[in-house]
């Protein structure tokens, strides 16, 4: 039995089919005529997710993987339409073919703005605290706390950071029906980008504390504003560094929405020499180090701080860790799945010409150190 047969190997057919109304598929089929039955099923009941998600596994089974990614897709915006964001997020963690849509899509915009009590939607308050931002005035400034989240009823704001050099760097573009703000609410400490209006706006401000106690009423709004935030906190994670900040927006959106973070303890063996990754690790927070060891001495090469990334040549030639990677504080790494690295690098040349200077670079370094161990002996690293 399959991954994909397991994982629905308990589903009951008839989950939200009344028996009177929609029939129930012969068993006795074989696996052709099962897709059969199933696609007229799928045709004739569009919103129901049981025949959805057998249709979508008999597609997967006969190798038709397109068409199960349009029907998984399809199954995951009525979970999401039907308050099942929960639902929703498991599906894509279930089925990667859809994980892209996982993180920035996880709601809608029109659908997170739904999920706003009435009494937030209705015309009085929409007056009463509306406020315009002209183009290029800044609506958040890095570092303040701001006391309310804002809905944009119209225009545009974009997302900056600050990159190599104080460079500005775009996290992303804020439109109509989307919120801003959600850090204030679900993580502490000031707001870490810089929030302008690309054009004319106008804005709806959500007082915090009304927010607050929205959030206890509605589960569902929690749900998809931490979304939105993990969302935003991957993006600001991928533009840290000096490499991918100037990828285009949309591939490196592409790269958060399919990267996971991971977190190493002090004296963690993250990576051996030699070893080929399946992936390109990007140090978030914390410092790790390449290290030579020898008859219980150990020399560190080089320490890799935030920003900094391992494995990232394996997209313009193949080549294993070149020494020990540990984590030298507790550590965070954002784990880029390599296809989806080398994807970005081949349709976007300037990164591969930067990886080859950062490659050079890189070598420099580990020779100039081997070059050190050759001239003195290898010392005792103290606790």
């Amino acid at each position: 039995m399959d991954q994909h047969t397991m994982l629905y190997q308990n589903v009951d057919l008839q989950q939200n089919t009344p028996a009177m109304d929609k029939p129930t598929p012969p068993k006795s089929l074989n696996s052709a005529n099962q897709l059969k039955v199933y696609t007229d099923l799928v045709h004739l009941y569009p919103d129901n997710e049981a025949y959805l998600r057998q249709y979508a596994e008999l597609l997967i089974q006969h190798g038709q993987l397109t068409t199960a990614t349009e029907a998984l897709r399809h199954l995951y915006q009525i979970l999401l339409t039907n308050g099942e964001p929960g639902k929703a997020d498991a599906l894509s963690h279930q089925y990667p073919e859809i994980g892209r849509i996982r993180t920035d899509d996880v709601q809608t915009h029109a659908s997170i703005e739904r999920l706003l009590p009435s009494s937030m939607r209705n015309k009085l308050w929409l007056r009463l605290h509306q406020r315009h931002i002209k183009e290029g005035q800044h609506l958040i400034r890095r570092g303040e706390q701001p006391d309310a989240l804002y809905l944009v009823s119209s225009g545009e704001l974009a997302e900056f950071t600050n990159g190599e050099q104080n460079r500005p760097v775009l996290l992303g573009l804020i439109g109509a029906g989307e919120i801003i703000g959600e850090h204030m609410i679900l993580q502490s400490g000031p707001y870490p980008a810089d929030v302008v209006a690309n054009k004319e706006s106008e804005v709806i401000k959500l007082p915090r504390k009304a927010m607050a106690a929205a959030l206890i009423r509605k589960p569902a709004l929690r749900i998809a504003l931490q979304h939105k935030l993990d969302a935003r906190n991957l993006m600001a994670m991928i533009s840290i560094s000096p490499l991918l900040q100037d990828v285009p927006l949309n591939m490196r959106k592409q790269l958060a929405e399919e990267s996971h973070t991971r977190q190493y303890e002090p004296g963690t063996l993250i990576h051996k020499a030699g070893e080929h990754l399946s992936h390109v690790d990007l140090i978030v927070r914390g410092v790790a180090n390449y290290q030579l060891e020898s008859d219980g001495l150990i020399k560190r090469l080089e320490a890799l701080k935030a920003g900094s990334l391992i494995g990232a040549t394996s997209a313009i030639h193949d080549n294993g860790c070149a020494a020990d990677l540990v984590s030298e504080h507790k550590v965070e790494i954002l784990h880029i799945p390599y296809a989806s690295f080398r994807n970005i690098t081949e349709a976007y040349p300037p990164l591969r010409k930067a990886l080859l200077s950062y490659a050079e670079r890189q070598q420099m370094l580990l020779m100039h150190s081997l070059d050190e161990l050759q001239t003195q002996p290898l010392n005792h690293e103290s606790g």
